[in-house]
């Protein structure tokens, strides 16, 4: 499965990106928002479970790719697929960064998500001091919801704060 956006294209992950997502994994910007650093191996079992949720049905990944020269830019996915809900997250490489790269995924996504999983609404979620994500949300047309208190990525007992956006399809 995949989504011709313009410039873009997104596709399933694939066993040769392993060396790509491992990097962009650990990539300061990308780890301040996400769990732990990755290492090799850990690369290749992250690309795994993006396959494995193709087969399974419970995540939809895409590698967010240039449509000419189809290099990796970042990474979309649709997952947590409940009574007509989804969830997306995003990230996107540090060359990408500030070219409209991620809000022009997640417009493509979204429409993907309503007509082929026939969702009816998609939330998005980021840590409230994740301003680039909360721009990219807003100019995809996800309003904010609310605000969650949620554990932090690192396992303690502090709490952070999430903003929870919402696209509901017209």
């Amino acid at each position: 499965m995949e989504i011709a956006a313009g410039r873009l294209q997104l596709r399933p992950w694939h066993p040769a990106d392993v060396e790509v997502a491992t990097e962009a994994l650990n990539d300061p910007e990308i780890r301040r928002w996400a769990p732990t650093p990755m290492t090799d191996p850990d690369g290749k079992a992250w690309i795994a479970g993006q396959i494995a949720g193709w087969a399974d049905d419970s995540s939809f990944a895409f590698a967010i790719t240039d449509a000419t020269t189809g290099q990796v830019l970042g990474h979309i996915r649709v997952k947590s697929v409940v009574d007509g809900a989804g969830e997306v997250g995003y990230w996107v490489l540090p060359a990408a960064r500030g070219k409209g790269v991620a809000a022009h995924a997640l417009d493509a996504v979204a429409r993907w998500a309503f007509a082929r999983l026939e969702l009816s609404r998609l939330n998005l979620l980021h840590d409230a001091a994740n301003t680039a994500s909360c721009r990219v949300a807003q100019k995809s047309g996800f309003a904010l919801a609310r605000l969650l208190d949620e554990p932090s990525w690192d396992g303690g007992e502090e709490t952070v704060e999430v903003h929870l956006h919402a696209l509901s399809h017209r």
